[in-house]
């Protein structure tokens, strides 16, 4: 994996213009200080963060190519705005070129920006850190990385709130996937509150 991880160094400086390149790198470098933490695989953790903007600053009838050449069938709003593809066709060019299998990196590689129910830990730690790199100036921000150290989930549903919020603001479309990650996150939330207060003693009416 560490030989990929030096292609794919290489590729970026091709793939994606100075500015794209800063956020690819310190969004590499803060989602390994959250894998070290949570003790989750930093090589996977590190190939997805390199990989999910590849082509994020590839033209919008390249992509659509693409996608057509790697039978991803697009969504209707991926259609309308092909740049959404671009985390599930950097997934597909692991696949093929460099003949990544790995479940866990390619989850985390095509749904960063959308999220998605169910998501491994490496994809948790990736939508992160592509939110909440050192680069990133909002708000909440400085909050949400102290909270993204002691507490996944929490700073996952924190994080997407402001994400989902902030499209609500500019009446952006959200996408389904974004939705079912909400109320996963949601439900997870609600079975550790019963099994903690059911564990100290608690009995609900």
């Amino acid at each position: 994996m560490q030989q990929i991880v030096e292609k794919l160094s290489q590729f970026l400086n091709l793939l994606v213009g100075p500015k794209r390149l800063r956020h690819i790198l310190s969004c590499s470098e803060f989602a390994r200080k959250l894998a070290k933490i949570h003790k989750i695989d930093e090589q996977k953790v590190l190939l997805a963060c390199l990989s999910h903007d590849m082509f994020r600053d590839t033209p919008a009838p390249k992509l659509l190519r693409m996608a057509e050449a790697y039978n991803i069938e697009p969504s209707e709003l991926e259609l309308k705005h092909p740049v959404l593809l671009h985390g599930k066709i950097a997934a597909e060019y692991l696949k093929r070129r460099f003949k990544i299998e790995d479940v866990e990196v390619l989850e985390a590689v095509a749904y960063h920006t959308s999220g998605r129910a169910g998501v491994s830990s490496v994809a948790k730690i990736v939508f992160l850190a592509d939110a909440l790199e050192e680069n990133r100036v909002y708000e909440e921000v400085e909050e949400l990385r102290k909270l993204a150290e002691h507490d996944l989930d929490e700073a996952l549903i924190r994080t997407l709130r402001s994400k989902v919020c902030y499209a609500m603001k500019k009446e952006y479309l959200l996408l389904p996937e974004t939705i079912e990650m909400w109320n996963w996150l949601l439900r997870n939330k609600r079975k550790r509150f019963l099994t903690e207060n059911d564990h100290n003693g608690f009995r609900g009416g």
